[in-house]
């Protein structure tokens, strides 16, 4: 393990840091392969002089005791260890015409007659043995070594890869910045940093799912690499984050850069089941300064990046070293202003990721989070609390007035939404109904803001339909430790449905070891 390490310490400090299938990762091995084929020519060398000091010296001497050829096993062997098994044969072959030359020091026929026949089949046995035992160590040496490289490729991928994107992580990016800072400091290398981050992942996620966002995050990060050199190194900063250091280019090139990528990634259309999403991005970048290190580069271009998403997002900005300068023009948008086309392959509403009406996920959507955030209460003890929201006029709406049924739910919708947090998930439930999964917070902490839902649902008018009720009922439940999505439903539906028999406009609470509010009915 200490002699992998020192490769891998040996590859960050004389090559560019890159994903395990980029050109920069094979001319680090190739760096690698390079000293250690010179130490083993200097080891081959070394054992090749030993058996010619040690042939010298028995054929000099005259020296005819078989038992002194074992120490030709020696290089045999550590030839075998150190250079495979095609070395280690020739090396045994080598062995054996020394060993000919000192016990045959005369080729005529009357030599040859002369040897005993004892040490001519020893001679034999020996080397027979030898090499038999060059091909054993041989092979068991390559295959050591191959095992060895494959580990080696597999570990060197993990540390330095992102496993979801396939790019560069945040270590290889904090090694290949600190050695680009450095040949900056040594030969006077241009350095540009650049951050990019995609505007509204968060809701972004939360509307549409995780599975949803890793495909958006896959795409951005294959758009990023095809918009780079093969010098430069994309890398994902964190989360939602990427990271390009652009190496010799000069402060214009890099604004190029940049309104080049903002382009694309908007214009982009990334796929995902019958979802075709769309994003933006705000971009941040700086060139480094003399004197300056990778904290303060990073600063810099982390406040050009804050000046993006302040001025709107979707555009560019740049550090000149003193303040902020935008780049550009780019569209300011709101999360609204991301389309998101349906596909048509989905036969029912609930196959479907995203409602036409509210622009809200679907139930699908709470399924699969609710089990992804099951599994992290089970793990971590993280509060969650479910609720299913009712419109109590909906069913007494003619279902002819198609836009008034529309107006009714979408503006239920935007209710819901300006009551809530941003890390709560809304989804259009049902026909009639809207889901709720608020993490971090317990059942005290979800009553105050569905509450004021209900009572604020209940004395809501619109003018345009003077005698529609937006009134709602709500059913609560808390996330109990190791309870399934499934039976977390039927609590909520339950409650739901308690709330509907007694009247609607209340929110009514399933019991677990809760006790029930004033004011409050609970299941």
């Amino acid at each position: 393990m200490c002699r992998i390490r020192g490769i891998f310490l040996h590859t960050y400090v004389d090559c560019p840091i890159r994903p395990a299938d980029s050109p920069c990762m094979f001319s680090s091995l190739h760096i690698n392969g390079s000293c250690s084929s010179q130490r083993m020519s200097l080891l081959e060398n070394f054992l090749v002089l030993a058996v010619l000091c040690v042939t010298f010296f028995m054929w000099s001497y005259k020296v005819e005791d078989t038992l002194l050829l074992h120490l030709f096993y020696v290089p045999v062997v550590l030839t075998g260890f150190c250079l495979g098994r095609y070395r280690a044969r020739l090396m045994a072959l080598f062995c054996i015409l020394c060993a000919t030359i000192i016990f045959l020091p005369k080729f005529g026929s009357e030599a040859v007659t002369q040897i005993p026949l004892r040490n001519l089949l020893v001679f034999i046995l020996w080397s027979s043995t030898l090499l038999l035992i060059s091909m054993m160590v041989g092979r068991l040496s390559d295959n050591w070594h191959e095992a060895l490289d494959t580990l080696r490729q597999a570990h060197k991928k993990d540390v330095l890869t992102d496993s979801l994107t396939g790019i560069a992580n945040r270590r290889a990016y904090e090694f290949e910045l600190t050695r680009r800072i450095s040949q900056w400091e040594r030969d006077g290398t241009p350095l540009i940093l650049m951050l990019i981050d995609i505007d509204y992942f968060k809701k972004f996620n939360d509307r549409y799912g995780h599975p949803a966002g890793d495909a958006v995050l896959q795409g951005v990060a294959h758009t990023l690499q095809i918009m780079v050199r093969k010098a430069d190194l994309v890398a994902r900063y964190g989360g939602e984050e990427f990271a390009i250091i652009l190496p010799g280019i000069s402060f214009e090139e890099a604004k190029d850069v940049a309104e080049r990528i903002r382009r694309l990634v908007e214009e982009q259309r990334f796929t995902y089941e019958s979802l075709t999403l769309r994003v933006t991005v705000s971009i941040g970048f700086a060139q480094l300064q003399v004197g300056e290190d990778a904290i303060s580069f990073t600063k810099r271009t982390d406040a050009a990046l804050y000046s993006s998403k302040e001025a709107g997002r979707n555009c560019v900005h740049y550090h000149d070293g003193t303040t902020c300068q935008q780049h550009g023009i780019g569209i300011k948008t709101d999360f609204s202003d991301l389309a998101v086309d349906q596909g048509t392959t989905s036969s029912s509403g609930d196959e479907r990721f995203a409602d036409e009406t509210t622009g809200l996920p679907t139930q699908r959507v709470l399924i699969e989070e609710l089990r992804r955030r099951t599994a992290e209460r089970n793990r971590y003890g993280v509060d969650i609390v479910v609720a299913l929201v009712k419109v109590d006029q909906y069913a007494a709406t003619p279902e002819n007035q198609l836009r008034t049924l529309k107006s009714l739910m979408a503006t239920v919708a935007r209710m819901i939404g300006t009551e809530l947090r941003e890390t709560d998930l809304i989804v259009r439930y049902s026909e009639d109904s809207f889901g709720i999964l608020m993490p971090s917070t317990t059942i005290q902490g979800a009553a105050f803001p569905l509450r004021r839902l209900c009572m604020r649902a209940a004395n809501y008018h619109d003018m345009q339909y003077p005698g529609l009720s937006y009134a709602v009922s709500i059913g609560v439940s808390e996330v109990g430790r190791s309870e399934q999505p499934g039976t977390i439903i039927h609590n909520v539906e339950n409650a739901l449905n308690s709330a509907t028999a007694a009247g609607g406009g209340c929110v009514v609470f399933h019991e677990h070891d809760y006790c029930s509010m004033p004011g409050y009915s609970a299941v």
